[in-house]
């Protein structure tokens, strides 16, 4: 659609006539199908500048309005972004994040090839709510708090808050900025590693303090990660909260039985084959 180099070039050719006057269609939902055909074929990458509205006006001989609106409701849909004096650019598709994989955050998206920054925001002993202390099984009066919030391309995608047992672990200090992670440190210096994670997932409003964090509006939808991990011996190890930006990352769950699982399921189904069998049977 554009010259690879210098300025930008419009390459009228390749755009379909798909806009009509007569249709009851009104005009800036025909341009935001429009806009959206451009994106799937390709003909916009990512961190690429759409036309501008006035090329787009100009081209299809319309005012200014439907294409504005257009490109606003996909801007608000998170598809597209907006620089002030640079113009509006596709948004890179979503990172995806393996939740069932118990490994720092950090790590993982390094393993994928990405820049991350840590900034520690808190590493404080707190009052625990009730939630997380019943989720620890704990009576302390004090715990750990640990938040952090992970910069993805030098772009907020993560904010991380974990809550641990102070007399499970005192002296407890983790600077992941130096490339360790809290689950090294664990493992380190206590000798514990978590194993397995009971979670849950929903959408969550972003917060004035987390908008800033972000740099989203207040009441963004995020996307809330919450649970407890447990040691080898079903001990709880950490509560943690994770919020995600929603239209950055993706969570991608797996899910598998395990073999004693199968050979259950397998063992319950003959069983409930023979009885069939024998009710059978006795019918006479």
């Amino acid at each position: 659609m554009y010259a690879e180099s210098g300025a930008r070039v419009w390459d009228s050719s390749k755009v379909p006539w798909s806009i009509r006057r007569d249709s009851s269609t009104p005009l800036h939902v025909q341009f935001r199908h429009l806009l959206l055909g451009m994106i799937e074929r390709g003909d916009v990458r990512s961190g690429q500048p759409l036309p501008t509205e006035r090329e787009l006006a100009d081209r299809y001989r319309v005012s200014l309005a439907p294409v504005r609106q257009a490109v606003l409701d996909l801007v608000r849909e998170g598809l597209l972004y907006r620089v002030r004096g640079q113009g509006t650019f596709l948004r890179e598709r979503p990172n995806i994040e393996r939740v069932s994989v118990l490994s720092s955050f950090s790590k993982s998206m390094r393993a994928r090839g990405f820049d991350v920054e840590i900034h520690i925001l808190r590493q404080e002993a707190v009052r625990p709510p009730s939630y997380v202390a019943e989720a620890l099984r704990m009576t302390e009066r004090r715990v750990l708090r640990f938040e952090r919030l992970a910069l993805i391309d030098s772009e907020p995608l993560a904010l991380l808050a974990s809550f641990l047992s102070l007399r499970t672990f005192p002296g407890l200090t983790v600077d992941e900025r130096s490339g360790n992670s809290l689950y090294d440190v664990l493992e380190d210096q206590f000798g514990i590693i978590p194993v397995h994670a009971e979670m849950v997932v929903e959408m969550a409003p972003c917060s004035t303090r987390q908008s800033g964090l972000f740099s989203l509006p207040p009441g963004s939808p995020l996307l809330l990660v919450e649970g407890t991990t447990f040691d080898e011996h079903d001990t709880p190890v950490e509560y943690f909260r994770v919020f995600y930006r929603s239209d950055r990352i993706r969570l991608r769950f797996d899910t598998h039985r395990s073999a004693e699982d199968v050979i259950q399921l397998a063992q319950n189904r003959e069983r409930r084959r023979k009885e069939g069998m024998g009710k059978q049977a006795e019918q006479p």
